[in-house]
């Protein structure tokens, strides 16, 4: 063959190898596929030292994987029991991690890195699960366990990354100024576990350690604790297994305990009482707030000027720890800046409450800038609790923006009869705590058709503002409207609060439900409790044994031994439905 053929049949041959290549490109857009997802956890292969090695004196661990792995929150993850001042660095090189210990170690003592789930693979994320390494500086493995659970004390809802510490020093101190002797963490399911103790009594807490310093900060941190010492115990157990009609075989193994330790954590109720807050947002009005509710004795002068005459009217919360002044005289209320001497109780270094007294300086900025040639005229403005229905068993609520000159005798509540409106007869009466807040009764009609009215100009606040017009239209829900719930309280012994409850659509930080007390009923045994007048919907119950029968649920003290009030709860919710009766038996045994 000449060369021209062997040319031509060589381009032949390149212009099909081309043609091809992109024909196979375009068939196979896309990225090749990697197989299957990697679902398998790292496996350990080797640890330098061994785990459960005895006599130990080294001043790092190393720990060997078959992959890549990362580390996930290991410095919140990651403890070592007993704990030490300096905490171990954990480092991650690759397939292996290397813990260096940075404390001294006990002698004769058992040791434990808990890794938790932090250690995962490098490419999906596939955690190895809760490893744990385990050595002893001694000839011996320390193996006496305890284990419970940790749940919250008002929701009993168990408690995540909570820590739980254990002292052979009893004393009641030691979780406020020692390292815990053994330590362990919950899981999501409030459960923990401690492993490789010596054989001791041991007082146990458990905190919510915020600031990781396995301590307890009270007032600061959460706490719970058991009211006696626990000593872990080690038994023979075994357990007879039926293989067949005529087979049974017995398996013998060690069980250790107490397994089933109860800790319920709470928020220690503040003791320590200081103002928090003092402004003036308003012309008119001074704010002041203090840390807790109680008594602190306020007392306010007013320097730079003479008055002999009330120069400002109170309104206080029910605990006393919110406090609102109106200023009443224009000479006052009128200048931007006022200063002030005042006087409270006041918590000092010694614990207790101590008179105090300080200057304040209080400005007003008036954040209307802009060049007027008239200001608008001002209202007063009045909010109601009305919507276009109302209920059978509730009054109307009343709120003034500000303090009122004069009488209430200006609001008018009209019944709708046949075609007419005719006027009601009512009860005003004030709340204890607000000079602005009121409340309206009458005795409903089911299905009545009301109005209630106040003329514009009819009232007038202390400052001289006059209202605005208001008339509202409502109809009055009739008794099919609503459900009943009659419960049977049963074994519950002492003063007891039954509070009905609707869970809200949103949890807590911590991931607790949240949840409005509809009504409450008090009884002082069991026995039948009915709730009416219920809009159909979905609602809990709770019981709460009142110890103290102050009506309401404490929390704990923990220097004082004193534990949070039991609550308990109805497993599930109720289904009430309009003109429909429910009766629901309540077992508060333990």
């Amino acid at each position: 063959m000449d060369k021209g053929h062997l040319l031509a049949g060589w381009r032949l041959f390149c212009r099909w190898l081309f043609m091809g290549s992109i024909i196979y490109s375009c068939a196979n857009k896309g990225y090749p596929e990697g197989g299957p997802k990697d679902v398998t956890p790292p496996h350990v292969v080797e640890e330098r030292p061994g785990s459960f090695n005895l006599n130990f004196d080294r001043k790092s661990v190393s720990i060997y994987f078959d992959e890549f792995v990362q580390l996930k929150n290991v410095n919140e993850k990651f403890i070592i029991s007993p704990p030490q001042a300096k905490k171990p660095k954990v480092r991650l090189r690759g397939k292996y991690i290397l813990v260096e210990i940075q404390d001294s170690l006990r002698p004769e003592t058992t040791y434990s890195m808990d890794f938790a789930d932090a250690i995962v693979d490098n490419n999906e994320g596939n955690p190895l699960g809760y490893y744990r390494y385990v050595f002893s500086t001694g000839n011996s493995i320390d193996t006496l366990e305890l284990s419970g659970n940790v749940v919250d004390a008002e929701t009993n809802e168990p408690v995540y990354n909570a820590y739980v510490f254990i002292y052979r020093d009893d004393a009641d101190s030691v979780p406020i100024t020692q390292l815990p002797d053994y330590m362990a963490r919950t899981d999501s399911a409030g459960f923990f576990r401690l492993t490789n103790l010596k054989e001791a009594d041991y007082k146990i807490v458990a905190v919510m350690d915020d600031n990781r310093d396995y301590k307890y900060v009270p007032e600061a941190e959460q706490i719970g604790f058991m009211d006696s010492l626990v000593h872990p115990v080690m038994m023979e157990m075994s357990r007879v297994d039926t293989l067949g009609e005529d087979s049974v075989v017995t398996t013998h193994y060690l069980a250790y305990g107490p397994n089933n330790l109860y800790l319920r954590l709470f928020q220690e109720t503040q003791t320590k009482l200081y103002m928090t807050n003092s402004d003036r947002q308003r012309r008119e009005a001074l704010f002041f707030t203090f840390s807790i509710p109680g008594e602190n004795d306020f007392k306010i002068e007013l320097l730079d000027t003479a008055l002999n005459t009330p120069w400002y009217i109170a309104e206080q919360s029910a605990g006393k720890d919110t406090i609102n002044l109106w200023l009443t005289d224009s000479a006052v209320y009128k200048r931007d800046t006022l200063h002030f001497r005042l006087s409270y109780l006041r918590t000092d270094s010694l614990n207790c409450n101590s008179p105090y007294t300080d200057t304040v300086r209080l400005v007003y900025t008036d954040k209307n800038t802009s060049d007027k040639k008239k200001p608008d005229m001002t209202f007063l403005n009045i909010s109601s609790s009305l919507k276009s229905e109302q209920d059978l068993n509730k009054g109307i609520g009343l709120e003034f923006e500000k303090p009122l000159a004069g009488h209430l005798d200006s609001i008018r509540l009209w019944e709708k009869i046949d075609t007419l409106y005719q006027p009601v007869k009512y009860e005003l009466t004030r709340d204890s705590q607000s000079v602005r807040r009121y409340e309206l009764k009458t005795e409903w009609k089911p299905d009545g058709e009301y109005m209630l009215t106040i003329d514009s100009a009819a009232m007038t606040d202390i400052y001289g503002n006059h209202n605005n017009k208001l008339e509202k239209k409502f109809k009055v829900l009739n008794k099919e409207a609503y459900g009943k719930l009659l419960l049977h309280i049963q074994e519950g012994k002492g003063q007891l609060l039954i509070q009905l409850y609707k869970a809200e659509n949103k949890k807590s930080e911590n991931g607790h439900k949240i949840f409005t007390i509809v009504d409450e009923k008090i009884i002082q045994e069991a026995g039948e409790v009915e709730f009416d007048y219920l809009k159909a919907g979905k609602y809990g119950v709770r019981a709460i044994f009142d110890e103290n029968r102050n009506g309401k649920w404490d929390t704990g003290l923990y220097l004082k031994g004193i534990q949070p009030e039991k609550i308990v709860y109805l497993p599930g919710e109720l289904d009430v439905r309009q003109n429909f009766d429910i009766e629901q038996e309540f077992n508060l045994k333990q």
